[in-house]
Order: C-alpha cells, then sequence, then structure tokens
C-alpha cells in the first residue's frame, strides 16, 4: 500500500522512509537502474506520470526483475538522445548512468573508498551518489526538494557553497542557506522532470 501522495515534500518524506523498507536490499545501483528502466517501458507512451505512477516506478527499483546490460550501449554512449524532450531523453539519460556505473565498477572506482566526495566515470562524468538510497534521496533533494531542516535524514546545510541545478540546466554555486525549500503540489511528472531526477541523483550532493 503506496502513501497518499500530493506535494514534493511528501514525496521526500516517502522516498526517506524507502530506507526502513529497503536498507538492506543489497541491489547495486546499475541493478536498481535496470530494473526501473525495465519497469518504465509500460508508460513510455506517455507524456508525464501521476505522482503515485512516479513513485511506484522509484520502488519498483528495489524489487522489479531487471533489464540485461546490452553491450551495445558502449558504442551508442555518445549518441543517445540524452537531451532530447520526453521518454526518449529520459531513457538515453539512465542507459548513460548505467553504462557509467558498468564501466566505474570494472576499473576499479567504485571499490575507491573517498568516491562519494566525487569520481569521474571513464567517460569523464561526475558522480557522488552510488547506492540506490543515497542516489534517491539526492535526487529528490536536487530536483523536487521536500526537505526541511530537522528532518532525520541526514541531511544538513553544509558549509560553503553548493551546486544547483539551474532552470537552464547548467549547473551554478549557491550560498545552501538561501535557496528556498518550497512546498507544492505535484499532480504529474513529465519526463524531462524525471530526467532532471535522475541527474540530481547522480550529482548532488
Amino acid at each position: 500500500m503506496y502513501p497518499k501522495l500530493q506535494t514534493n515534500r511528501d514525496l521526500y518524506l516517502a522516498i526517506e522512509d524507502l530506507s526502513k523498507q529497503y536498507s538492506n536490499c543489497g541491489r547495486s545501483l546499475e541493478t536498481y537502474l535496470l530494473a526501473v528502466l525495465n519497469r518504465s517501458g509500460e508508460f513510455s507512451e506517455r507524456e508525464s506520470l501521476t505522482l503515485a505512477e512516479f513513485y511506484e516506478l522509484i520502488v519498483c527499483g528495489f524489487t522489479y526483475k531487471p533489464a540485461e546490460f546490452d553491450d551495445v550501449w558502449r558504442a551508442q554512449y555518445d549518441e543517445l538522445p540524452h537531451e532530447d524532450d520526453g521518454y526518449a531523453g529520459w531513457y538515453a539519460t539512465v542507459v548513460r548512468q548505467i553504462v557509467d556505473l558498468r564501466e566505474m565498477d570494472e576499473c576499479g572506482t567504485l571499490e575507491n573508498e573517498l568516491r562519494y566526495f566525487g569520481v569521474s566515470a571513464p567517460r569523464n562524468s561526475p558522480w557522488y551518489n552510488f547506492d540506490p538510497l543515497g542516489y534517491l534521496e539526492c535526487a529528490m533533494a536536487g530536483s523536487f526538494g521536500g526537505w526541511e531542516p530537522g528532518d532525520d535524514t541526514g541531511r544538513q546545510y553544509v558549509p560553503g557553497q553548493v551546486g544547483v541545478l539551474a532552470e537552464d540546466g547548467s549547473i551554478q554555486s549557491a550560498n545552501p542557506e538561501d535557496l528556498p525549500n518550497p512546498t507544492f503540489e505535484m499532480p504529474t511528472v513529465t519526463w524531462d522532470h524525471f530526467k532532471d531526477f535522475l541527474f540530481c541523483g547522480q550529482i548532488y550532493e
């Protein structure tokens, strides 16, 4: 039974609550994303998802059968239309992340104990998050917000500037305490919003 979701705050708390259910899941982030990718096909003709469907797709990554890794993706990496709108752009983005994770695993980057301070994948993509639960919390905080100081989530303000995703898609610096934390209703989530969510899962701290 999924929680009733209406706002970004509801979604943030629901995502954080997943840590109670799936802390011992054992899935790597690559396997998690392969499962989400496999499940996403059912919605590929849609322009957007309801908030309940979006949450369902996030949760299924912990239990759904993952897609098989396709070595063809390696050759397609640079040509994948990750900047496109809609499902095609979302699909390309998640496939590129899967390739990054596979190649970081192969070259030993994922064994680096300091990787959470930031590493580059072999194709030079920056990465800061490497497990499904941490990835999802950062994805949510960086894209839709919903976090509030005092939440029992481990997130807190850090000293100095942080990178934020600007409206034009660029990464800019800001004082975290100056950033607004509005609560707003989320009737739907577009694939472009979902793509931003994925990107923040990769780079947001």
